[in-house]
């Protein structure tokens, strides 16, 4: 391990037992065979047992900001609790430099019937800071927290929301090295929100080391440098943020959905379910046979494409107004993304849909024919038929990328059959007369 590395992860493995009695006996054998000097067998899987991770290596180096991404029971919070030092790892060795703040568990460490102002003190003294120092920071403690009166109030009478501002407010002033954040960030409110992510913005600009575990892409894509990809208590790879996103949206096309309109995934780990393998472009054509679109001067060579090939995406126009085929447009015109889709084989509940990405991978719009609430007929082998999307540009000057797709809803699952992020790219013209990420139109008004 190197003097600019902050993290060393080495073949880390951490099982878990699906019975609570069970796990306790076997912790008591695993004591007693310490005891007299033997091996627990820490590297076998006893009844009931399961890995939670398998084989994790990586390294993460110093002011670098790593994004940990998976669907839920991937292993990403079990990961944090063994950089923290919560849990010791069954396999591997994980080394790390620097002092370590995380915020992993909604008010771990507080102790229900003390007051706000003891927590703080018991949570900053656990966290390394002495008396003298929490005296010092105690003020802007309370002050980014928010919570006004009840930090004299015992912690069980708090909110959750008012639990996550005092954790916070105590980890961010801990001053850490490392800091190990969880998807529980989205508990607070907006204002909070804002005022925590300022605060990671300063970390990163200060040369910390921050690791993210989250379900929102946007975060990945805004505040990483690259990108772990767990599943199933496997590591996928360590990518760029573009790519880690295009392959998670790609792995998790493939979990039961739910709740397919409001987008909630939810996974039992004990279920089977296909993992998605990380492939060559060269591999994926072969697998599956779609068809390359025409070679247009706005098509994306670099596009990122997968699907079952149940149908293909052949071809696609983007038309102004007046039906004729553009490469750029005005903000606030109405243009139209028009795909060209072959069915391969019978489809009887087929999904259309479109999104647009900036240059940074940050989707900034989306929508598709369920979440419409569209009646799609069945589609039959051999049919030929065009998708057209009639939208309106309410995007400032610059390049933008068009994504498009084509699935099947069956038995509560959406299958993806040709999925084509970043096909192609469109070109917004400026209005000079407004500034920003999106156009909202604005209109002033004097009045006496």
């Amino acid at each position: 391990m190197d003097k600019d590395t902050a993290i060393s992860v080495e073949h880390v493995s951490k099982k878990y037992c699906k019975s609570l009695k069970r796990s306790m006996v076997y912790g008591l054998m695993d004591i007693g065979r310490n005891m007299l000097g033997m091996s627990s067998r820490s590297e076998r899987l006893r009844k009931g047992e399961f890995w939670a991770l398998n084989d994790i290596s990586f390294e993460v180096k110093k002011g670098e900001t790593l994004g940990i991404i998976g669907p839920n029971g991937s292993g990403k919070t079990t990961l944090l609790k063994l950089l923290n030092g919560i849990f010791w790892p069954d396999k591997g060795k994980i080394t790390i430099k620097g002092k370590v703040g995380a915020l992993i568990e909604l008010g771990a460490g507080f102790h229900p019937m003390l007051t706000g102002r003891e927590n703080i003190y018991i949570n900053a003294a656990i966290l390394g800071m002495t008396k003298k120092e929490v005296d010092k920071k105690f003020d802007e403690i309370v002050e980014f927290a928010d919570i006004g009166d009840f930090i004299d109030t015992p912690v069980k009478f708090y909110s959750s929301g008012m639990h996550l501002r005092l954790a916070f407010a105590v980890v961010i002033h801990s001053e850490p090295d490392i800091f190990l954040i969880d998807e529980i960030l989205a508990v607070g409110d907006a204002p909070f929100q804002m005022k925590c992510f300022g605060k990671i913005r300063g970390l990163i600009k200060d040369k910390k080391t921050v690791i993210i575990a989250t379900h929102d892409m946007s975060i990945i894509q805004r505040y990483t440098n690259k990108v772990c990809i767990l599943y199933d208590g496997k590591m996928q790879g360590i990518e760029l943020p573009k790519d880690a996103i295009n392959q998670y949206l790609a792995l998790i096309s493939n979990l039961p959905h739910k709740d397919i309109e409001q987008e909630a995934i939810k996974i039992e780990r004990n279920k089977r379910i296909i993992s998605y393998p990380k492939i060559s472009d060269d591999t994926l054509m072969k697998l599956m046979p779609l068809d390359k679109c025409p070679k247009k001067s706005n098509y994306n060579r670099n596009e990122f494409r997968y699907g079952n090939g149940s149908a293909s995406i052949i071809d696609f126009e983007i038309l102004n107004e007046s039906r004729e085929e553009i490469f750029c447009i005005k903000s606030k015109e109405i243009f139209f993304v028009r795909c060209r889709v072959i069915f391969k084989e019978d489809v009887k509940r087929p999904i259309f849909g479109i999104s647009f990405k900036n240059k940074e991978g940050l989707e900034l719009y989306g929508t598709n024919s369920l979440l419409k609430k569209m009646e799609i007929k069945e589609q039959a082998k051999g049919d030929d038929i065009w998708i057209e999307y009639k939208l309106k540009a309410n995007l400032q000057a610059g390049e933008y990328f068009i994504s498009v797709g084509v699935a099947a809803f069956e038995e509560e699952r959406i299958i993806p059959l040709d999925r084509r992020y970043d096909l192609a790219i469109v070109s917004v013209l400026p209005t000079d007369e407004s500034f920003g990420l999106v156009n909202l139109e604005g209109e002033i008004r004097i009045t006496n």
